[in-house]
């Protein structure tokens, strides 16, 4: 759940995205940026046996499925990774949560600590018996809390909370550590394991480089427990908390609004209660003349023949989505053409094993334009163009960030145009959405200095708003 979408007006997350290309002509309008360069990110893949057949289910396509003969184009592959809503039984699986809380002293401001435990302690109450509960906090060193224990004194365990105060500098892997010794205590039978780490600083304390934080998150995933982040006010390095709900398998949120902890965290145990798949990894094999250009939004790996792409946890009804800009090069003569052979590995909780979904995404090789005109796929290509549009927001972000304000006030123009433009030819109201959006974002970047409460706000804003158009 995001808490943000009032600070820029970011409102509306609908399903889809579009393509920005002239629709008759198959080449990319305006300007493509230059791809970033790809993050090879320290994930472990789920070690096998596989077996093919678990609950998750994979779909692709292109934004366009047909291509012209002998021609060079360039396209949009999104693929979906769908957990069922309904599995025909009810189905929730007992939580080992551990909440690993910043309590160093900038969260006395705006009363962050004071809604950071009643966020705690609403968590509490909302456990089932089964469920395992550990609190531990941070500051210059990480201290417990709550130790690992099913919840059957809540009022005692809100007490304890009571007491926590906030002091010192900001040490994100003491509390991490010490949140990781917790969850791998044998309290419970359980099966998803989740660590929700909240702060609101940068650290200070401890191991400071955030590759070396992310490395730590890394062992921690591979180890079966998923980590989400929690960044709350202004001050915290919205790009560290991203990479490591990346890298950990869970979710990131921004929250502007300290009294809203309480619903992110509610949010947080539903979800850690109805993952169907863990540790998930989707491998992307590109078929022969199909050169990567992006992916949009995903740390990515580069592989042999393609790329992987580490998705983490999948709960029950969710759907996860990747979208890469692709070039075809396409063969001579009509026929068949593979874009991508795609393979999603994980963890099935459901049946308790490893397992394998896949799916094949091709195209087909016409010398008629018209069938190439006609074989616009809608939802595919306004989902790209989403991802698409967006990725040059989050670009202008940057730029504004570095004290370019002229520089991303021009990335956030490209990102409304090519948004409008997505819209001409779908008429799909979130793009109008997404490009209104982009205009407010120009407006902030004229008034605001970028180091101001608003250019900071927006800046996380627009950094997460990219991050959920890409990714769902």
């Amino acid at each position: 759940m995001q808490r943000w979408q009032l600070t820029i007006g970011l409102v509306g997350l609908a399903l889809g995205a579009a393509l920005i290309a002239p629709t008759l002509k198959g080449v990319l309008a305006p300007d493509a940026p230059t791809p970033p360069e790809t993050v090879v990110s320290p994930v472990v893949a789920p070690t096998p046996p596989r077996v093919p057949g678990g609950h998750l289910v994979v779909s692709s396509g292109l934004d366009r499925n047909a291509v012209l003969t002998a021609d060079v184009t360039e396209r949009f592959l999104t693929i979906e990774v769908s957990a069922p809503a309904d599995i025909g039984v009810a189905y929730r699986r007992p939580v080992d949560l551990t909440v690993a809380m910043d309590r160093s002293g900038s969260m006395a401001a705006r009363g962050k600590i004071d809604y950071a435990k009643a966020a705690a302690k609403h968590v509490v109450g909302q456990l089932d018996p089964d469920d395992v509960y550990s609190l531990v906090v941070f500051s210059d060193r990480a201290d417990t809390v709550v130790e690992a224990t099913h919840v059957s004194d809540a009022s005692t365990l809100r007490r304890r909370i009571d007491r926590v105060f906030q002091s010192g500098d900001t040490n994100i892997v003491a509390g991490l550590d010490l949140a990781a010794a917790e969850i791998a205590k044998p309290i419970g039978e359980s099966a998803v394991g989740r660590i929700v780490l909240l702060s609101d600083g940068k650290p200070t304390a401890g191991i400071v480089d955030p590759d070396a934080i992310v490395r730590r998150v890394a062992e921690i995933s591979a180890s079966g427990v998923s980590v989400s982040a929690i960044g709350l006010g202004l001050d915290y390095n919205e790009d560290l908390l991203a990479r490591i709900a990346d890298v950990g398998g869970g979710s990131y949120d921004f929250v502007d609004d300290p009294k809203e902890l309480a619903a992110v965290f509610a949010d947080e145990l539903e979800h850690s209660a109805s993952v169907v798949a863990r540790s998930t990894s989707v491998d992307v094999d590109l078929g022969d003349g199909i050169e990567l250009l992006d992916v949009f939004g995903w740390q990515t790996e580069h592989t042999t023949d393609g790329f992987r792409v580490f998705l983490g946890d999948v709960t029950a009804g969710e759907t996860v989505k990747i979208t890469a800009r692709v070039r075809v090069k396409s063969p001579d003569t009509p026929q068949a053409l593979t874009i991508a052979a795609i393979e999603a590995h994980y963890l099935d909780l459901i049946d308790e094993q490893q397992a394998m979904s896949e799916n094949v995404c091709d195209a087909t090789v016409t010398r008629d334009q018209v069938a190439v005109t006609s074989s616009v796929d809608k939802d595919r290509a306004v989902s790209a163009s989403r991802a698409w549009g967006n990725s040059w927001l989050e670009r202008s972000a940057r730029a504004y960030e570095e004290g370019d304000q002229e520089e991303a006030k021009k990335l956030a123009e490209k990102s409304e145009e090519v948004l409008r433009y997505a819209f001409d030819d779908y008429a799909a109201p979130e793009l109008a959405v997404d490009a209104d959006n982009s205009a407010a974002q120009q407006a902030i970047y004229t008034r605001a200095k970028p180091t101001s409460s608003e250019g900071r706000r927006s800046i996380k804003a627009a950094k997460e708003y990219y991050r959920e158009t890409s990714m769902h």
